[in-house]
């Protein structure tokens, strides 16, 4: 995708060989070469005075720009000689450009000068008001293939939970094949897509001993993966989390049970991943922290991908939380009880978000008491590749509570997003952003005036935002999406 710049006109010839050909023939900015970039942005007619305008809130600190030139010719920023598509400058303020012919040392100066656009805003598209009443298991996603949202929750079907998807096709909700289609539901909903786009969804199966089921949607029907139930018995459940693994296209799920009776420790993570034919289960995750000889007990694993691994994350009761990473059918730590802020004595285990950028950043939204005794989320970042892990934006100032949620998703630009429930005032969502300018989390923006009890935001690869927020009164679903100011 191209963007069209703006362009004033101004030239400016310095003495020098008048038979001398000087000058920039091509520049632009790329996606490709620039993280902070969605899209491409392209000089349609190079002048002496260049504007371009790129989104809000874009980092335009470090961007790196492509250039073609007469023969002969080089580029020089702030006397630094420019390589195209590889120097980075920073052009926060107007950047002035000198290209000079070698042989005859005739130059030409240009002014780069970023602005821009009109910030995005949150606003409501809908209500979603199912025909059951809402049983309260809830999870959004953005299907990478379509790039809308789809919404999985239960409904209480006589007595039992089911469970049911929709999507919004950009007018209206469409129902993601038949209504009320699974087993009775226990919780621990999750959902994700191939890269095809095929919808897998997993819950903890009351029907089939408490333990986890995945079904897909093909064909205009869901069915069952392999076979229903194929976890530990659960009891109550701790959490769970859902992956498609990008090698085989198969679904990796991480379940944590109560069960004291199991192959498996108590409140240990198991991973379970499908072969093509049938589910491998019981795989443990070795080497995770504890005391006395006695592994710490594991709540909310959370997984997403990138590259060709799995990467899970989950909190320690006591210790921290601990990132993983499955490739090849191998479960490998990649951090062990970190994510807590020097001076922090606990941290939640109530919730747990995750989200990697495009350039393997990790994105981890946790809790810990450094700065309040009840506790505070906060963002981390953690670099694959480097190791560096730093607090992004500061501590989120919403006092944390057992029943607390907060969910982190970051768009195309790498800009992290997180939406949250305020339990000083209201107890209704906000969602806050990171400002690439102040390195700071923008103002709380409220999306309601009433009490939620969970929501989820995602964007999709055109950059297009949409948060579902489940509302604890008014059997509703509300949907938002970050779109152009009026």
């Amino acid at each position: 995708m191209c963007s069209a710049l703006f362009v004033a006109c101004s030239d400016d010839d310095n003495d020098g060989d008048v038979t001398a050909v000087v000058g920039l023939k091509s520049f632009g900015f790329y996606a490709e070469d620039n993280s902070a970039l969605a899209e491409d942005y392209i000089v349609p007619e190079i002048t002496g005075d260049m504007r371009i305008a790129v989104p809000a809130n874009t980092d335009i600190s470090a961007l790196v720009a492509r250039f073609t030139t007469e023969d002969g010719n080089e580029v020089k920023i702030n006397g630094v000689l420019q390589e195209s598509g590889v120097t980075a400058n920073d052009y926060t303020y107007p950047v002035d450009i000198i290209v000079t012919d070698t042989k005859s040392n005739t130059s030409k100066s240009y002014v780069i000068t970023i602005v821009f656009q009109s910030p995005k805003i949150w606003k409501k598209i809908t209500d979603f008001n199912p025909t059951s009443e809402l049983a309260g298991d809830f999870a959004m996603k953005v299907n990478p293939k379509d790039n809308m949202p789809y919404i999985a929750y239960t409904v209480d079907d006589n007595g039992s939970d089911k469970l049911c998807v929709v999507k919004w096709n950009g007018s209206a909700f469409e129902n993601v094949g038949a209504e009320n289609f699974s087993t009775a539901v226990s919780g621990g909903i999750d959902i994700a897509f191939d890269p095809d786009g095929i919808p897998y969804i997993l819950y903890i199966d009351k029907d089939n001993g408490t333990a986890a089921t995945v079904m897909k949607y093909t064909g205009g029907n869901w069915s069952v993966v392999g076979n229903s139930g194929f976890s530990i018995k659960a009891n109550a459940s701790s959490g769970t989390a859902l992956a498609i693994d990008p090698q085989t296209k198969n679904p990796v799920v991480v379940t944590i049970s109560n069960n004291a009776s199991a192959a498996i420790a108590r409140r240990a993570p198991e991973l379970s991943y499908f072969n093509g034919s049938s589910w491998v289960t019981a795989q443990v995750f070795t080497g995770r922290p504890g005391v006395s000889g006695t592994t710490y007990a594991a709540f909310v694993p959370v997984a997403t991908t990138y590259g060709n691994s799995v990467y899970i994350a989950m909190s320690n009761n006591g210790a921290g939380y601990s990132l993983y990473k499955f490739t090849n059918g191998t479960i490998a730590p990649v951090v062990e009880g970190g994510f807590l802020k020097e001076g922090a004595t606990s941290n939640g285990i109530k919730d747990l978000s995750i989200d990697i950028d495009g350039n393997g950043n990790v994105f981890l939204c946790t809790v810990d008491n450094a700065d309040t005794e009840d506790g505070n989320p906060r963002l981390f970042k953690y670099n694959l590749e480097s190791g560096q892990l730093a607090i992004v934006g500061g501590a989120i100032n919403n006092v944390f509570e057992s029943h607390n949620f907060y969910k982190v998703a970051v768009d195309a630009q790498n800009t992290p997003f997180v939406v949250y429930r305020d339990y000083k005032g209201l107890k209704n969502s906000f969602v806050i952003n990171l400002d690439n300018t102040t390195k700071q989390w923008s103002d709380a923006f409220a999306l309601n005036t009433a009490s939620s009890e969970r929501a989820f935001v995602d964007f999709n690869s055109n950059n297009d935002g949409f948060i579902g927020v489940l509302m604890e009164e008014g059997n509703v679903i509300e949907l938002y999406t970050y779109t152009d100011a009026d």
